[in-house]
């Protein structure tokens, strides 16, 4: 399995910015690519750390992703309860209940978390429990926007470093992608309160 995902990801480094979409497309599609898009994204960026790349590459991931995951999201939508049987029941029914009640904030963050949390089958059941499809895109869009383009500013911050530090994710990748998350959830849980 390893030799299949180094094997995609050097296919996506020397494909540029269009193996990037590729890779990112397959990757939210279901197929897992270990990180592969995080890696590659960091890969580019450190060849030429330049903002306007880095963004264009983070933009590229981006896309490619919410193709991914839109597709993953219409088979759960159309597939229903039956293709839900390939996951354990109790994490299709813990996804559920959780997408039930906060919807597309499930997917925000689920999509923004690195490996090995299991983006795929929040996904999924983000379609088996028709979450708006205008919202998933949404949250699917920026969870990715903030993941990719942590690893693509400490790229061009970092250089080689931000690679290994993908790579083993630490904790320090996992911090700078959960803050901005934790902050809007304070700000969003604060102002729920303040309208009850």
């Amino acid at each position: 399995m390893t030799e299949w995902i180094d094997w995609l990801s050097q296919y996506a480094f020397e494909g540029g910015i269009g193996g990037l979409f590729s890779l990112s497309v397959i990757d939210s599609a279901g197929v897992p690519t270990g990180g592969g898009p995080d890696v590659v994204v960091a890969l580019l960026t450190t060849l030429r750390p330049d903002l306007v790349y880095a963004a264009s590459l983070t933009l590229a991931a981006c896309v490619g992703s919410v193709v991914g995951c839109l597709l993953l999201y219409w088979v759960g939508l159309r597939g229903g309860e039956a293709s839900a049987r390939r996951f354990a029941p109790n994490a299709v029914a813990r996804a559920r209940n959780s997408l039930e009640r906060h919807g597309a904030w499930v997917v925000f963050l689920a999509v923004l978390a690195p490996p090995p949390i299991p983006t795929k089958l929040f996904v999924f059941c983000a379609g088996v429990a028709a979450v708006p499809l205008v919202p998933f895109a949404v949250a699917a869009f920026l969870g990715r926007t903030i993941r990719y383009g942590s690893g693509a500013l400490l790229a061009v911050l970092y250089g080689q470093q931000a690679i290994d530090i993908i790579r083993h994710g630490s904790m320090t990748v996992l911090l700078i992608l959960l803050l901005p998350a934790l902050v809007l959830l304070m700000y969003l849980g604060l102002r729920r309160w303040r309208h009850r």
